[in-house]
């Protein structure tokens, strides 16, 4: 029999055998067999954990190389394989990972959650038409739309225009997917902003490196971009090949094509901008968007004092029709 006294001399615990010991706690025989010797040599300070690391690293990098890692890689922003071979460093690709952790600059891969999460509250501080994204939809690859298409001879392309902060959109149809009709659609919708009494200077334009856009890069300075940024708002083009930049216009179209193309009976050409123009009021002003805590684009330009209905509606058109007899002056558009 053996006690366990605690600090003020009072017994903590009575050991009558190493074994039913073992057995009470669940643990090896030897394991307390272990702790009762530490326990005699130490008292209670022989119960505390061990540190497990050797007392001497035979093989431990030196300051000055651990200084010079950290030093190239505050200047070259490079991992730690390319710090090796750039750099011929003697140490493994490993210990530079080491050194480069412990010293905190390694950059912690955020997952797809956190890195939308980062974009929401990026775009909770837009105003409201600060940031506008614009993009072309086909019609020619919705099956249950593409009947009426062919029979009413209906435009192929939707031009379509969002603002990012409150999620209003604005659409308009072309036969022709070129840069006079992206144009001439953008054009209508920023005479309708300053007409309400929106700086146009303010206002960026988010779109693609499609053709339509000018995005080839060597015409990035002129075309679609010179022409809008006449007018004061900026042009930016997202990175090739990732679409995703632009997803609250592409996100919209695919609700689009969900809830009214694909769901819907058209009897003609006029019965089509007819229901185009239903389904536009539906979207901007009665349909909550469950990512922006259930309001509808009009509740949110409410919030910010934006409270003419008009500033949320511009009838869709066919923006081809407006060529026929346009006056050259009008909005400043020129067809190529």
């Amino acid at each position: 029999m053996y006690d366990i006294k605690k600090a003020d001399g009072g017994v903590l615990y009575k050991i009558n055998s190493y074994r039913s010991t073992a057995e009470k706690f669940g643990v090896n025989l030897k394991t307390v067999i272990k702790w009762v010797k530490r326990y005699k040599e130490r008292v209670l300070e022989g119960l505390k954990d061990i540190k497990r690391t050797p007392k001497k690293i035979h093989n431990k990098v030196s300051e000055e190389i651990e200084k010079l890692v950290i030093e190239l890689r505050k200047q070259t922003g490079y991992g730690a394989r390319r710090l090796k071979y750039e750099f011929e460093l003697k140490i493994s690709v490993g210990t530079i990972n080491r050194i480069l952790k412990q010293n905190g600059l390694i950059r912690k891969v955020k997952r797809k959650y956190q890195k939308k999460n980062d974009l929401r509250k990026i775009k909770a501080e837009l105003k409201p038409f600060e940031l506008m994204q614009m993009d072309i939809k086909y019609f020619d690859d919705i099956p249950e739309f593409y009947k009426y298409y062919l029979k009413y001879k209906l435009p192929k392309y939707q031009i379509t225009i969002r603002d990012v902060k409150t999620g209003t959109i604005f659409f308009f149809y072309t036969y022709e997917k070129c840069v006079a009709s992206t144009i001439m659609a953008l054009k209508i919708v920023l005479h309708h902003l300053k007409s309400k009494g929106i700086s146009l200077n303010n206002i960026t334009i988010q779109v693609d490196n499609g053709a339509e856009f000018s995005g080839i890069r060597i015409h990035h300075d002129r075309g679609f971009k010179k022409e809008i940024e006449a007018l004061g708002p900026k042009v930016r083009y997202i990175p090739p090949h990732c679409p995703n930049a632009n997803a609250d216009v592409e996100s919209s179209h695919r609700l689009i094509e969900d809830e009214f193309y694909s769901k819907h009976i058209f009897f003609s050409k006029n019965d089509f901008l007819n229901k185009t123009n239903t389904f536009l009021l539906f979207f901007n002003f009665l349909r909550k968007n469950s990512y922006k805590d259930y309001k509808t684009p009009f509740n949110i330009l409410n919030d910010y004092n934006y409270f003419n209905e008009d500033i949320a509606y511009i009838q869709p058109i066919i923006v081809d029709d407006l060529f026929k007899n346009y006056n050259p002056n009008f909005l400043g558009v020129r067809r190529p």
